[in-house]
């Protein structure tokens, strides 16, 4: 039995990716999708073992099953839950979608507001932001006001290289990913599963923010300019250009990101 771990990034769309994976018949993913199980974020659980991990998120798994999968968005930021999924799990799949850093901020906020953690206007919220982080003070298994940091991608891409080899890791691009069926297939392929398989949820939306969008102009236009060189630091770790976040920051400020 393989495993493969999603480990984030949040609102970048780790739920639809986790439904691809659970559509596929030879893919188990743990249930229920929610609360997600943060697992490997938890001393005493981890101190009980891969039998007690395996038969309480996979009971149901399916008959011709080659991977056994999680998702906790929360991982990401954790370099000691990758330490201690590679002590697990040494070979296993480490799966990361991200999303345009720009609409990831806002989504988070808005799911804050949602979930009345969030008071301030998204403004307020970004400018308040370090001073909340310094005081590191929240409920949540990690803090629900990183809206700018978060979209840092590569600062947590790093210590996962330091624990697994680059080949086990994957990022995939929101963008390009959701509704794509060639590039959920071309994952497919990279797990070594039945590539030929089409998901029942290609083009389903899954968990997405609710409320009313407002006008951000000058707060986007802020964090398209914060986020030119974490996005190039990307790029030359994909080997490649990130041409649609590109446009879109390029049409917020009006100059060249």
């Amino acid at each position: 039995m393989r495993n493969l771990l999603i480990v984030g990034a949040q609102r970048c769309g780790s739920t639809y990716l986790y439904k691809v994976l659970d559509d596929h018949p030879q893919v188990s993913m743990a249930h229920p999708v929610r609360p997600e199980p943060k697992f490997f974020m938890n001393d005493p659980w981890t101190a009980k073992g891969k039998d007690f991990y395996e038969s309480t998120y996979f009971k149901d798994r399916k008959a011709g099953t080659l991977y056994l999968g999680e998702k906790s968005t929360s991982y990401i930021e954790s370099p000691v839950a990758a330490r201690r999924m590679r002590d697990f799990y040494p070979d296993a799949r480490i799966l990361m979608i991200l999303r345009d850093p720009v609409l990831r901020a806002y989504s988070h906020y808005r799911f804050s507001v949602e979930h009345r953690l969030e008071t301030l206007t998204f403004s307020e919220a970004l400018n308040a932001e370090a001073e909340r982080l310094n005081r590191a003070e929240f409920s949540t298994s990690v803090t629900p006001f990183a809206y700018r940091r978060r979209g840092n991608y590569i600062d947590y891409i790093v210590p996962y290289l330091d624990v697994f080899d680059a080949s086990q890791l994957r990022v995939l691009i929101f963008e390009e990913f959701v509704g794509g069926v060639a590039d959920v297939q071309a994952l497919y392929r990279w797990l070594g599963v039945d590539d030929g398989f089409v998901p029942g949820s290609l083009h389903q939306v899954f968990n997405q923010a609710t409320g009313e969008k407002e006008e951000q102009g000058n707060a986007f236009r802020d964090l398209a300019l914060g986020y030119r060189d974490s996005i190039g630091r990307l790029e030359a770790f994909l080997g490649r250009t990130l041409g649609g976040w590109r446009e879109h920051h390029r049409g917020l400020c009006g100059m060249t990101v």
